[in-house]
């Protein structure tokens, strides 16, 4: 399964998906206030089932829910009740909260209410064209989207039509991610470390000085609050760019890919700003989902796993601080580069794993 994303052309029409995504806020907050008050009651929260009910009568009382398709409305307290779920295993921070409609996203439609044609989205009886772009088929469901710029996205759940290029490569590699190095490979290729937010910084501290100068609710403060924002979705494109054509571009080339499962919210408590700008969880997920489109294999290792601490004698440098880029194997004797021996051992463990995992004994291409 892929996310295609769409952006929709500018027209009047588009002032109903407003409406929709604010609606959707609306219901949510709903559920969400109804689950607290019936946590500080009875200590729990409502069943997905016994909520959806609750809201589906309240849904035919009020004309303006009623614009949102059923199935919307549906997936909105399934969501909810996933949130939940998740914050009471222990897996998220906190419980879902109350959001703002201009925070709020976005709102799905599932298998009815909606009909796609070439570019043109028809929600009810509403027509919206887009940028077709790429090519799409078996389309699951649709996820409406709106940035801080008020432009409307359609991102499509859907089977992508084959890619006609092929790849290229049947090489295996590993992959050491790094906060100077972006990632080291095991075939002693390194990727810098594109730090777009650090590049644009200046402008951003400038945006924010000239923010806080203007009166609040002044159209002035409207437009420099708009140029913040147009800033930070400039880095953001910047940065899902460089991903997508990185992760294409080792897909493309390699037929297995051993990586780090990384503790990211470890990572920022330790190095902050420098780790969401790098932005390895992100990468991670679009090099899976291109690796899909050309059968690439991506191999997850430990986080726990030593892989800058041992050696290729097997020997374990307990001792090896973070600072020390190099240092002396006291069993062989040999001098290792600490980011392409972990890249090394990284790719080992990753055919390790995987022939354990697939009980094959496959020979995988070094």
């Amino acid at each position: 399964m892929y996310n295609i994303s769409f952006k929709a052309y500018k027209h009047k029409n588009l002032k109903e998906i407003h409406q929709m995504i604010d609606t959707s806020a609306w219901v949510w907050n709903h559920c969400v206030v109804l689950q607290k008050r019936y946590y500080r009651l009875f200590g729990g929260y409502i069943n997905v089932n016994r909520l959806q009910k609750h809201i589906a009568k309240l849904r035919n009382k009020n004309p303006k829910w009623k614009e949102l398709n059923s199935q919307t409305v549906q997936e909105l307290c399934q969501r909810n009740d996933e949130a939940y779920k998740r914050f009471f295993k222990g897996l998220a921070k906190r419980p879902p909260k109350c959001k703002t409609a201009k925070d709020f996203n976005p709102f799905v439609l599932k298998q009815s209410g909606w009909k796609i044609q070439d570019n043109i989205l028809t929600i009810g009886k509403i027509k919206y064209k887009f940028s077709k772009s790429r090519d799409y088929e078996n389309i699951k469901r649709i996820s409406v989207k709106r940035n801080r710029l008020g432009e409307i996205f359609f991102v499509l759940c859907c089977d992508m039509k084959p890619s006609q290029i092929k790849r290229v490569g049947n090489s295996t590699i590993g992959m050491d991610f790094g906060l100077k190095t972006f990632l080291t490979i095991s075939n002693g290729q390194e990727i810098k470390s594109p730090e777009f937010f650090k590049e644009s910084i200046k402008k951003i501290k400038d945006a924010n000085r000239d923010l806080s100068r203007k009166v609040k609710g002044s159209n002035n403060r409207k437009k420099s609050l708009r140029k913040l924002q147009k800033l930070h979705i400039d880095i953001f494109n910047k940065r899902s760019d460089f991903e997508w054509k990185l992760a294409h571009t080792l897909c493309i080339e390699n037929s297995f890919i051993a990586i780090e499962d990384l503790n990211i919210e470890g990572m920022k408590k330790l190095w902050g700003r420098k780790v969401s700008d790098l932005s390895f969880s992100s990468f991670v997920n679009k090099l899976e989902q291109v690796a899909l489109k050309y059968g690439t294999i991506i191999q997850k290792v430990d986080r726990y796993y030593a892989s800058s601490k041992t050696c290729t004698c097997g020997v374990k440098n307990k001792e090896l601080k973070l600072s020390d880029r190099e240092w002396v194997c006291n069993s062989c004797g040999s001098i290792p580069s600490r980011d392409l021996l972990a890249s090394n051992n990284i790719l080992t463990e990753g055919i390790r794993l995987y022939r354990t995992k697939h009980k094959t004994n496959i020979q995988l291409a070094v």
